[in-house]
């Protein structure tokens, strides 16, 4: 524990608000973004409460930056998911995957991003829609593709495909965090077959 306690003395600035980030995370996922606050960051951290002060000034700057960091960590899976294969149906099916595997290996950034999505509050909202917009035209210009290849059938365009598949994707990446132990092959099927029919991936 003196070891521990001796390394976070040695971190730089930004080390430390590096460190205090990802408590902050873990805190937003477990309290929720209208009720995590720098005096739990400051315990799970063994910091006092105005170090936490000293990195985020106030409440707002916390939420801003938390949320900017789960945009930040979202959108970078996003594109290394879409880089993964040229093929146009790999790559949606690369991205329907890695969202899944991040549920598993980094869920407190998808609870708070499922979090965020369905919360309408008036100081969050605005940062979420300007946020959904980068998914959103991610999306369309793969689905576009998937289309001018012949790979998608014909009918609604890229843009509207696009929203309705983000729309799904967080009733279906919500069951994976469901209490009732449904076992994770199963939803991974549903998600793939789920996906395969609203996008209109031909057979």
């Amino acid at each position: 524990m003196h070891g521990e306690a001796e390394a976070r003395r040695r971190l730089n600035p930004s080390q430390r608000k590096r460190l205090l980030m990802e408590h902050a995370i873990k805190v937003f996922s477990r309290r929720g973004i209208g009720r995590a606050g720098h005096t739990e960051i400051a315990q799970i951290a063994g910091v006092s409460v105005a170090t936490v002060f000293n990195y985020f000034k106030t409440r707002e700057a916390l939420v801003e930056e938390v949320l900017e960091e789960v945009e930040s960590f979202l959108i970078k899976l996003s594109t290394q998911a879409l880089k993964k294969s040229r093929e146009p149906e790999e790559t949606l099916e690369a991205c329907i995957s890695t969202f899944l595997d991040a549920c598993h290996q980094n869920p407190d950034y998808i609870k708070i991003w499922l979090e965020w999505s369905s919360s309408v509050r008036e100081d969050t909202w605005p940062m979420y829609l300007a946020f959904q917009e980068r998914q959103l035209e991610l999306l369309t210009v793969q689905i576009s593709f998937a289309i001018n290849n012949d790979v998608l059938e014909p009918g609604l365009p890229a843009s509207d495909r696009a929203r309705w598949a983000l729309g799904n994707l967080h009733m279906l990446v919500s069951m994976v965090f469901s209490p009732d132990g449904t076992d994770q092959d199963e939803i991974r099927s549903l998600v793939n077959r789920g996906f395969r029919h609203i996008l209109g991936i031909k057979s």
